[in-house]
């Protein structure tokens, strides 16, 4: 599959890590320069030193480049920025596409969980929203990026979109995909 991910933090990279194991073609948006400049220089993040990055990760500042063409694209943003990055996402995004959210949290204001800040943030945008995925569960992304085993919870209104994820980011050796419709 082809998946972008966009957010490079911890978390992001980690995922970003793991899905490349797992035989996808990964690419990596970030809004800062720099980040992107020292992950494609040195294949490692900051904060995961002992992590080698596999070199067929792609980085990139360009937002279209992370979001078009993609069978699913990833939100691991820090939840403060879930809506602003989907307000400008939102004209690269099909009316199909799977989104994944990894960011956790309650948006002050509207009370809305992070899935429900992306839709919004699509549907004021552009009229639609897209087939969401809350990918959740007891991970931390040290151990992710280390592999050690874990399981978490793809959950949607979308039973075709939970199963996809579930494809994507299952393995038989580290990560454990179960599938909920109780996307709360």
């Amino acid at each position: 599959m082809n998946i972008g991910i966009l957010g490079a933090g911890t978390w992001g990279i980690a995922l970003a890590r793991m899905l490349e194991l797992n035989g996808h073609d990964v690419t990596v948006w970030s809004v800062l320069p720099r980040e992107i400049e020292q992950l494609e220089a040195t294949r490692s993040h900051p904060n995961l030193p002992e992590i080698v990055l596999p070199a067929e990760i792609g980085y990139t500042t360009s937002m279209a480049e992370a979001c078009r063409h993609k069978d699913i694209i990833l939100f691991a943003v820090p939840s403060v920025f879930v809506r602003s990055t989907a307000e400008k996402a939102a004209p690269l995004i099909a009316e199909d596409q799977i989104i994944v959210d990894v960011a956790k949290g309650i948006e002050e204001g509207t009370l809305f969980t992070m899935t429900e800040v992306i839709a919004d943030a699509l549907v004021r945008a552009t009229g639609h929203s897209a087939r969401l995925v809350a990918l959740s569960g007891p991970t931390h992304a040290e151990e992710v990026a280390r592999g050690i085993p874990t399981a978490i919870v793809a959950a949607s209104e979308s039973r075709a979109a939970a199963e996809l994820t579930q494809a994507a980011f299952m393995n038989d050796t580290n990560f454990r995909v179960y599938t909920s419709s109780d996307i709360i």
